[in-house]
């Protein structure tokens, strides 16, 4: 399956390259999440040499943290505006382009699909 955007009939219509960032920020979504997580667990390194950058090592990890936690938290706050029952199927197809589901027609998940790209883009202040 390739990656269209419906042209006709669209309210929720991107740009290109916005469609396409946004849906591999989706894409990497669950390589973000296991960041977040080895982030707090990573430790200094144990050399005990001094690194020749400013700041510490904390507020290194504390900066990407925020960075990444914000991408994961608009791709969250759009899943919560789709159906429960939607939500499997499209993560589904946007990670690892399965199919939809046939519990509901192609269209249906295609509507839902748009809305949570585009509501992506907007909890990402890109549009």
């Amino acid at each position: 399956m390739r990656d269209y955007q419906r042209k006709k009939n669209n309210p929720y219509r991107l740009p290109h390259n916005l469609y396409m960032r946004v849906l591999y920020l989706v894409r990497d979504y669950e390589r973000l999440q296991t960041i977040r997580r080895e982030i707090l667990l990573e430790s200094p390194s144990p050399d005990g040499t001094p690194h020749s950058g400013i700041g510490s090592p904390t507020e290194g990890k504390a900066l990407r943290m925020y960075a990444i936690g914000q991408e994961c938290d608009a791709v969250e706050r759009a899943l919560t505006a789709v159906p429960a029952e939607y939500r499997r199927g499209i993560l589904a197809n946007i990670c690892r382009r399965a199919p939809y589901p046939s519990d509901a027609g192609s269209e249906t998940y295609g509507r839902w699909r748009r809305k949570f790209l585009y509501q992506v883009a907007k909890n990402l202040h890109l549009i």
